[in-house]
């Protein structure tokens, strides 16, 4: 499962990021293996999603929100 299918206030651990030209930017972003992530809010209609990884808020688009792995669980 990817963070872009979180549903909100569920918590996960990021178990890895998708090689892209997004990843070291990501990575200066706290998006690290290991963390914990939860879903905040999502906008209407395709629109950004708001994370929460170490008590701060991240908002990604879809797309990026589609590169973080999750851990099952």
């Amino acid at each position: 499962m990817t963070a872009a299918g979180l549903k909100n206030n569920s918590v996960h651990e990021i178990s890895s990021i998708a090689n892209s030209n997004l990843l070291v930017r990501m990575m200066e972003m706290g998006v690290l293996p290991g963390k914990k992530i939860s879903l905040l809010k999502k906008a209407p209609f395709n629109g950004p999603m708001a994370f929460i990884i170490d008590g701060n808020i991240l908002a990604l688009r879809v797309e990026e929100a589609d590169l973080i792995h999750l851990k099952a669980e």
